[in-house]
């Protein structure tokens, strides 16, 4: 995905067409949490994005914090979360 700012927008109108997260199930808030970060992740490295980014973390953060938390008091996919934050998959071979 190339980072553009009609995307951003896109993502944004997108996030606040949900009236209820409740109703909607964690893996489907969490995708959403990693398409969003992927958008950060590319913001960051765009020249006059800051704005952009400080919307885009915003949205990030809100939405983890509709997530239920795990057994261990993180949030559900709190590391694959943390890793498309930084970048997106690591590629271990």
């Amino acid at each position: 995905m190339t980072y553009t700012l009609e995307q951003t927008q896109y993502m944004l109108d997108h996030l606040d067409s949900y009236n209820g997260f409740d109703d909607q199930a964690p893996s489907h808030i969490h995708n959403l949490s990693l398409e969003v970060a992927e958008l950060f992740n590319e913001a960051y490295n765009t020249h006059d994005a800051s704005e952009d980014m400080r919307v885009l973390l915003e949205a990030f953060r809100g939405l983890r914090r509709e997530l239920p938390r795990d057994d261990d008091g993180r949030r559900y996919g709190a590391s694959e979360a943390y890793e498309w934050m930084h970048g997106g998959p690591t590629s271990n071979g």
